[in-house]
């Protein structure tokens, strides 16, 4: 049997029906900060909003435009979503994961980071990833080989994205969206 990484919860998405009254919501009176936004690269192009109050989280809350209530179609969840560690751990938890009868997967580079997405079995969408070294605007959505070597994806999604509106280390990101939350405050 696979052997299963920690993981760490990370942020939840939501399905809305008006982007502009969650975001202000979320915004406004919980003090969240949006640290990007953009459309989804899917059939209709939903918008997407990213919102934080932590330096350390690019986001905590994801809300996707295009909500459908009732039946197996619609609800309100995205996706839950969790940290692993490396990008070893996040081919364990893959190998787990078909060991548990996973077959549909689809893993992603963000830039900022790379995903595995796959359906717990009921169909609720999973996240699972590992940050990348530097900040990447979102939405990024691009294809990820986990049968490359680490070095292998570290050099190909930073000469991938090198040249990207916003690419930053890390940490000078999580700096300025510190300052950003401080400022609120003040």
């Amino acid at each position: 049997m696979a052997s299963n990484p920690r993981l760490d919860f990370s942020h939840v998405g939501f399905h809305v029906h008006d982007m502009d009254t969650m975001v202000a919501f979320y915004t406004d009176l919980l003090g969240l900060e949006v640290t990007d936004r953009g459309n989804l690269p899917l059939p209709g192009e939903p918008q997407i909003v990213f919102l934080s109050a932590d330096p350390s989280e690019h986001h905590q809350i994801a809300l996707v435009e295009g909500r459908k209530d009732g039946g197996i179609q619609g609800g309100v969840l995205n996706q839950i979503s969790f940290h692993v560690g490396s990008l070893d751990e996040l081919r364990a938890v893959k190998a787990a994961a078909e060991v548990a009868g996973v077959e549909d997967f689809m893993p992603i580079s963000h830039g900022r980071g790379w995903s595995l997405y796959f359906a717990d079995p009921e169909g609720n969408n999973i996240e699972c990833f590992v940050d990348a070294p530097w900040h990447v605007r979102q939405p990024v959505v691009d294809a990820l080989d986990l049968t490359l070597s680490n070095e292998d994806i570290l050099a190909q999604t930073q000469a991938d994205y090198a040249h990207a509106p916003d690419f930053q280390p890390m940490q000078e990101w999580r700096d300025a969206l510190a300052r950003r939350l401080d400022s609120r405050d003040s």
